[in-house]
């Protein structure tokens, strides 16, 4: 996306979007109407050399993510989902970028049916591990449950470096000036307009931008820079996490190319979810994994953030998720194994923070692992939100998307 002209001086947004991934791309998109001045935030994603250099990373930078119409173990998450999923599809539409591939998705382990929720349960097909073979025949999920929910349709997977190009694309043709910078303080100017103040965003490359009101879609790194109130500590946790990827050849991806989604709900170390053979920028075909909650890192400053981007995932716990991986599908023999380092951010609710957390500032943040399956729904609550809107909930009850605080703004 080419970045916006700063020669200007003088300009004041009415809405300031800081952090261009998943959740801030969308909300620039649903932030950018007639008559109102937006600006999207956020660095691009570097090239390998410049990673070292970089402090700023994200993790959308893959080309596939879980996504589906309803997340399925949490109503509220759900509901959110249930709109995501509809508004991808609209993005889809309206830009003419291909995100999703709806190839189905499996919860799989215990009691699957006591965990699914209702509104998922209408679509779903409850099976046994034996009906989840006799469907796909390379898939044995016997050894983690006897049960299992099949969601056949709007369900599968998207790629959130084109989700993040399309709701840019989309939000730039309605007038939104998107900025390939990083965004070091938010604070207020002392400069008012119409007798209110003005909050003043300084970026690491441009002259200092001036708002009417500034929305955070920082991820792990809304406390790593000065970008909240004096003081304000938030009630966030950041977790390094990591993907395992094993390509596929010729021969095993003719044999398991109808793979859905997988999410497993069975004993906490084998917990996992899973993807099929999806198509690389390398041109191969890879089978992802990732851990659940579990085997993953506390984070809590920015250069164990930065060292985690930078680093591999232990090797032993490489080989654990490959072997997981290959006890469930079957006879599949990978050519290669490639790793990805990326973080999660997570609240104590495990539902997202879309709140104010000031007049002028908002935030919205808090994937908790569902960061793509919500970001066009946690996009439009929070712009909706940030300009002011009475219904942007809808109806999920304000008070469970709240932000919670170690230590709250003096103004709260």
């Amino acid at each position: 996306m080419q970045a916006a002209d700063l020669s200007w001086t003088g300009m004041v947004y009415d809405i300031c979007i800081v952090g261009a991934g998943l959740w801030g791309s969308s909300a620039a998109r649903h932030a950018s109407l007639p008559g109102r001045k937006v600006c999207l935030i956020g660095p691009s994603e570097p090239q390998e050399k410049d990673r070292p250099s970089r402090d700023i990373f994200a993790s959308h930078y893959d080309v596939s993510r879980t996504v589906r119409k309803y997340q399925g173990s949490d109503h509220i998450r759900s509901l959110m989902t249930m709109r995501a999923y509809k508004g991808l599809q609209e993005l889809e539409r309206t830009t003419g970028i291909q995100l999703n591939a709806a190839v189905g998705h499996i919860m799989y382990g215990k009691d699957i049916e006591s965990i699914t929720v209702p509104i998922a349960k209408e679509e779903g097909v409850l099976l046994t591990a034996e009906g989840v073979r006799e469907r796909y025949p390379y898939l044995d999920t016997s050894r983690y449950g006897d049960t299992a929910m099949l969601l056949p349709v709007d369900a599968g997977h998207a790629n959130p470096r084109m989700i993040v190009r399309a709701q840019q694309e989309a939000a730039a043709l309605r007038g939104c000036d998107i900025i390939d910078d990083v965004v070091q303080s938010v604070e207020e100017s002392g400069n008012h307009t119409h007798g209110e103040p003005l909050m003043r965003v300084v970026i690491e490359k441009g002259r200092p931008l001036l708002a009417k009101k500034v929305l955070l879609c920082t991820g792990a790194f809304t406390q790593l820079k000065n970008l909240l109130p004096p003081s304000t500590k938030l009630d966030f946790g950041i977790d390094g996490t990591f993907t395992v990827r094993l390509e596929v050849g010729e021969d095993d991806l003719e044999k398991i190319s109808s793979m859905p989604t997988m999410t497993s709900f069975t004993d906490p170390e084998s917990n996992c979810y899973m993807l099929p053979p999806i198509k690389y920028p390398d041109g191969k075909y890879y089978v992802k994994l990732g851990p659940g909650y579990q085997d993953q890192r506390r984070l809590t400053s920015l250069k164990e953030v930065k060292d985690w981007f930078l680093s591999k995932p232990d090797p032993k716990l490489v080989e654990k998720y490959r072997d997981l991986l290959l006890s469930i599908v079957k006879g599949f023999n990978p050519m290669s194994v490639k790793t990805d380092m990326c973080v999660c951010s997570r609240t104590p609710t495990g539902l997202p923070y879309c709140d104010m957390v000031s007049s002028k500032v908002g935030l919205a943040i808090g994937g908790n692992g569902f960061g793509a399956m919500l970001s066009d729904e946690v996009g439009r609550m929070a712009a909706e939100m940030i300009a002011g809107g009475e219904n942007w909930n809808r109806d999920i009850p304000r008070e469970m998307l709240k932000a919670q605080f170690i230590t709250p703004p003096s103004n709260l």
